[in-house]
């Protein structure tokens, strides 16, 4: 039977399906990160490496089930890839992260456990009192830290003060070339995307770009270094 309206391969296009057989309608209309809420979701993803749906969906604003579908859609385009991370999928951006690490990341990113990082990095040697009442976590998520290895502890009188585990900054800075080459990969994805990328400025850990969409452009901050984790 004919189809009487456009509005299915319309939305179709919108959403960066695959657009009508025997019809070319152009690179910009065949994009994935020509959707606004697919790009919103990737930038995400690079800003939080190892993110599961629901850190994403608070990140991206987005509720999980479309969160899920769109990282579907980019891991389909090879801009994702999609791992497990005990009981949960996680995703991160093709070329950032060694597959070994992404399990780490995920760790040390979820909700409970990164701002005690964060303080940690920021202002070594706090007390466990101090650490667990500016960072808004509990004494478990801090001992889950250090059993990792991420957080070394040193006894002080009654007290245990937390340092950042020599771990981070030694993968720190193994990642620093590895955040070159995807600095030009994701400039390579943009282009590719038909988004016109204008590379706007690059510290070894962020990248920060002007792309295009449709009639609009748009200035991205995007982590290339995900050991940089004062930063994401």
């Amino acid at each position: 039977m004919a189809q009487k309206s456009g509005l299915g391969s319309a939305l179709r296009r919108m959403m960066g399906g695959a657009p009508p057989s025997g019809r070319d309608i152009g690179p910009a209309a065949e994009s994935v990160l020509m959707n606004d809420t697919r790009l919103r979701i990737f930038c995400s993803i690079c800003n939080r490496p190892g993110s599961h749906v629901r850190e994403l969906s608070r990140a991206a604003g987005v509720a999980p089930p479309s969160v899920l579908w769109h990282a579907g859609r980019l891991a389909g385009r090879g801009a994702v890839v999609r791992s497990r991370s005990g009981n949960r999928s996680v995703f991160c951006p093709a070329g950032m992260v060694e597959a070994g690490d992404i399990g780490l990341l995920a760790f040390i990113g979820e909700r409970s456990r990164l701002p005690a990082v964060r303080l940690a990095m920021e202002r070594p040697g706090m007390a466990q009192s101090e650490l667990t009442g500016g960072a808004g976590v509990n004494g478990h998520a801090l001992g889950a830290l250090a059993s990792r290895g991420v957080l070394s502890v040193v006894r002080d009188g009654r007290h245990r003060r937390y340092y950042p585990a020599p771990l981070l900054a030694q993968k720190r800075e193994l990642y620093e070339k590895r955040a070159r080459r995807f600095r030009q990969k994701l400039l390579s994805l943009f282009q590719e995307e038909g988004l016109s990328p204008e590379e706007q400025r690059y510290d070894r850990t962020f990248l920060e770009v002007r792309v295009t969409l449709g009639t609009r452009t748009e200035s991205l901050r995007l982590l290339c270094n995900p050991f940089a984790l004062e930063k994401f």
